[in-house]
This record gives structure tokens, sequence and C-alpha cells, in this order.
């Protein structure tokens, strides 16, 4: 019988994406981010790159926080007019909340700014800045003018901490070299989160090397199907979700369904409910 040691079912569901990217549309959407967002794609790492152009309305798209919240890492884009952007400066502090909560790695890239103004929100930051103090300070409602202030007190300090912290300064260098960096890095960052996450089982060796050359010498060209069958208890489920952990980023595409009998016994979940998780993960968009 084998021993295992499984990591929480809630833990594993929390994570959707690999990177969560934040930039200044305006800046870098049409250049350096189409060309960081194609190499990640090309590497399989599953990534958010929001595709809305305007921002409307005053608080952050609940789907932008809830990228935040289920992704491993983050590339933050700092460029001149990112602190123009509440959304940005919303996302910067979301994603520093995440970094301090959990594992999650923060990557400034510094694109044809100082580090230096960021931190003491010098040239554009301070000018920026300077404008949210002031539409802040003629808000006629006192409570949103408490929580304006609030708010400008904690981007003053997000642009403080990311400003602090290792990243890639792309300031007069070839993209290129920068994108090549920044994906060095995100994908050692990856692989030693993937590590940390992987659970440890004893009894499976086996197994496990059984699978894996199942996996590698699958045919391309056919769909095969590989069932684990054995008497309950005996850890079918954790091998099955320690082999995808392995493999999934051999793969141009991937999708875990777990607790399929629990969830469809749910009044809140059904068969379409899966099926639609299923084909969300295998179908998702891959930018041009």
């Amino acid at each position: 019988m084998a021993i295992l040691t499984e990591l929480p079912e809630e833990q594993e569901a929390a994570i959707t994406y690999d990177v969560f990217l934040s930039f200044r549309g305006k800046d870098t959407r049409l250049g350096f981010m189409d060309h960081l967002y194609q190499a990640l794609v090309n590497e399989n790492i599953s990534t958010f790159l929001d595709e809305e152009e305007v921002e409307t309305g005053e608080e952050l798209k609940p789907e932008l926080a809830k990228a935040i919240k289920s992704s491993r890492a983050s590339i933050v884009v700092l460029s001149r007019n990112y602190a123009s952007s509440t959304w940005c400066l919303d996302e910067l502090v979301m994603i520093l909340e995440q970094r301090r909560v959990s594992d999650h790695f923060v990557l400034p890239v510094f694109y044809n700014v100082e580090a230096t103004h960021i931190r003491k929100q010098e040239s554009s930051f301070g000018e920026e800045l300077l404008k949210h103090k002031k539409r802040i300070e003629s808000e006629k409602d006192a409570e949103k003018k408490i929580q304006g202030a609030r708010k400008l007190e904690m981007w003053r300090k997000g642009l403080t901490e990311i400003a602090d912290l290792k990243g890639k300064d792309a300031t007069g260098r070839r993209e290129t070299v920068v994108i090549e960096e920044v994906m060095k890095e995100i994908t050692t960052r990856l692989e030693l989160h993937l590590q940390r996450r992987m659970p440890h089982l004893i009894g499976m060796d086996n197994s496990i090397h059984t699978i894996s050359y199942w996996l590698k010498r699958g045919s391309s060209e056919a769909a095969e199907i590989l069932t684990i069958w054995g008497m309950a208890g005996i850890g079918k489920t954790t091998l099955a979700k320690y082999m995808y952990l392995l493999h999934c980023h051999e793969f141009e595409r991937s999708s875990f369904v777990e607790g399929i009998r629990r969830r469809c016994a749910q009044q809140t979940c059904s068969q379409l409910d899966l099926q639609k998780q299923l084909l969300g993960d295998i179908l998702k968009k891959k930018k041009n």
C-alpha cells in the first residue's frame, strides 16, 4: 500500500493562471506586451492579459481581481503612464498584497522609466499622483473622499514597494533581450513553484515510471485514454494529480477535472459545468 501526502483541495483549486500581466495599455500593449504575451503563450505558460483598452468605472473589474488571486506570479510592466490609471494602481496594490499572503512571485519590468522615480514618486509618477490627489480633494462626498485618501496612500506605498523589488530594466535595451530575461526568470520561478506544490508519493515509483513512459511515447495523431483502476482509498486520484502536475507543461493544452462525483451531487454544479471547465481549459484563446 502506498503512503500518500496530498495538498489541500482548496489550494489546488485556487490556481487558474501561471502569470498575470499588469501594464498600461497606451504605453506598451501593441509592442512590448504583445511580444511578451506571445512568448509566454508559446511556452505554454497560462497567462491572463486584459484585452480591454478603455477603463469603465472607478472600481477594478471583478474578473481582474479574481485573476490576480488565482495566479502564481505577476509581471508588472511599469511605464511612463502607468500611474495615470487607477486600475493599474489598484492592480498593483492587490498584486503586492497577494505576494504578502502567499508565495505569489512578482517581477517588475521598468520600461523606459527609472526605478528611483517610481520609489520617490517623481517625474510622471509624481505628476499623476498629484492629479489623483487633486481629484480626491475635490470630491464632495465625504465618505468617497476618505476612501480616496486611503487609496492614494496605498498607491504610494505600492509604488515604493514595487520599485524596491529586483526586476528587469528595459530602458535603452533591445526588447528581445529583455523578454528573453523575463522568460528565463519566470520559467525558473514557476518550476520551483511546481516542485513545492507536488504531493509527496511513497511506493508508487513503478506506476509513475509506467505512466510517464506511456505519455512520452504517445502518438501525436491519435487520442489515447489511460485508466487508473483500483479499490477505494489506494491513491488513484493522488497519482492522477501527481502525473498531471508532472507533465501538463509538456502539452499545448491541459485540464484537471477532479471531484466529479462529489460535484455532480451538489445542486450548484452539473455535468454541464464540468464540461464548461474542461472545454474552457483546452480551448483557451491563443493570441495571434
